[in-house]
């Protein structure tokens, strides 16, 4: 391969990834089926002028049929790692990356270590300067590395997998998980009446994280035509799928995806789900054609970057009630989550906790959450049916501290 291809530019320069939507494939109705793609570009920085760089290779090479999340992910990595031997091409005398040298990237791996980077940052980012170095032995581009250096075994499954390479790095150190991942579930009609006050567009996603553990990306992917089904009246089902609806936008940070399609299945209670769902039928409609259940104040389809500025609101007003509340648990729980991280996963977070506390085995836990393929067992049913009835107990008991508005409202009529 020619060495054109490779060259190690000056300071002038840097690599960032991009993204582009294009038709990938033709429907069974005629039309193209559109894709994200991500790729790798160069840009000038002194008139910001942009090219598509032929490295963008490696990312097709493995991860072509990938999502889009995957492919942005290890060309944001690349990237990273291109930038830094810029950055220190005098240093390690480096001309083109055919130059390149196993203790180049272990020198790019402690730097990460250095600059505070979480443990799975580096192991990730590792896992991307693997398959590169790997891809570049073969591309016979990498010619001061011997090939009995890389070495690689088929697991359990087949599949081929590669050993890093790069002996001499230091991973940062354990370190106890700083997200918060949930509050108590007493606090969750005040929550849910400042969501109505600050962020009423939301609140009915916040319902389907809350009460169906959905990411964020799943929720701003929903059709209206996506609830279709319920089970006796206690639990409906939502069909998940990636629906693209926002291909207007050049790059959505890889967010606005569906992890795993399946049906959902979201628990009603205590009149909730009715009074929020009806109420955002008739409050907002979809302007783009998309049919997509949640839209931004144009009527376009909400992205995943829209709702978490949504979110925000509620959290900042959340923790000021809290603590401006004469309950000093109240005070002591908005300290906590003034300085601890959270945001929209929270609500997959106290669905877990909730199933958890009423759960006889894993099983009823992941089937809930989406995590298994046993959606449409007997035994999820029935374990639905008893999770929904020991929450609307404990939904009742909370009464006595906080009545949300929206409960009053409908009651009053």
């Amino acid at each position: 391969m020619s060495t054109k291809i490779y060259p190690i530019y000056n300071s002038n320069y840097k690599f960032r990834a991009d993204t582009i939507w294009m038709d990938w494939k033709i429907k069974k109705n005629g039309e193209f089926e559109k894709k994200q793609i991500a790729f790798i570009c160069l840009q000038n920085k002194d008139n910001q002028f942009e090219i598509v760089h032929p490295i963008t290779d490696f990312i097709f090479f493995n991860w072509r049929y990938a999502s889009y999340n995957t492919q942005r992910k290890h060309a944001l990595n690349l990237s990273s790692f291109l930038n830094f031997i810029i950055d220190n091409r005098n240093k390690f005398k480096l001309k083109s990356l055919r130059d390149l040298e196993i203790t180049h990237g272990e020198k790019f791996l402690n730097n990460l270590t250095e600059d505070g980077k979480a443990r799975q940052t580096v192991k990730d980012i590792e896992r991307t300067l693997t398959l590169f170095y790997y891809y570049l032995s073969n591309k016979e581009c990498l010619p001061l590395v011997a090939s009995t250096t890389f070495e690689s075994y088929y697991n359990e499954s087949g599949k081929k997998i590669h050993i890093s390479p790069f002996k001499n790095v230091i991973l940062p150190s354990f370190s106890s998980n700083e997200m918060e991942h949930t509050f108590p579930i007493e606090h969750l009609p005040l929550f849910f009446e400042i969501a109505c006050l600050t962020a009423k567009p939301i609140v009915l996603g916040l319902y389907f994280q809350i009460f169906g553990g959905l990411r964020v990306g799943e929720v701003v992917n929903i059709k209206r035509s996506s609830i279709k089904h319920t089970v006796n009246g206690e639990s409906m089902l939502i069909n998940l799928k990636e629906n693209m609806f926002r291909t207007d936008l050049k790059d959505t940070n890889g967010a606005d995806y569906v992890k795993k399609e399946r049906k959902q299945s979201v628990m009603i209670l205590q009149n909730w789900f009715n009074q929020l769902y009806n109420d955002h039928l008739e409050l907002y409609t979809c302007e783009d054609g998309t049919s997509a259940l949640f839209v931004n104040r144009d009527g376009k389809a909400m992205t995943a970057k829209s709702y978490r500025q949504y979110f925000d609101k509620v959290k900042k007003y959340f923790i000021y009630c809290l603590k401006n509340s004469n309950n000093i648990n109240d005070k002591l729980l908005a300290h906590h989550l003034r300085i601890s991280k959270w945001s929209t996963h929270i609500g997959r977070g106290i669905f877990s906790n909730m199933l958890a506390e009423y759960a006889k085995n894993p099983y009823e836990i992941a089937v809930p959450r989406g995590d298994s393929s046993l959606l449409s067992s007997l035994r999820y049913l029935k374990g639905t049916s008893r999770f929904r009835k020991k929450l609307e107990e404990r939904l009742n008991h909370m009464h006595g501290f906080y009545i949300p508005r929206l409960i009053e409202s409908k009651n009053e009529k």
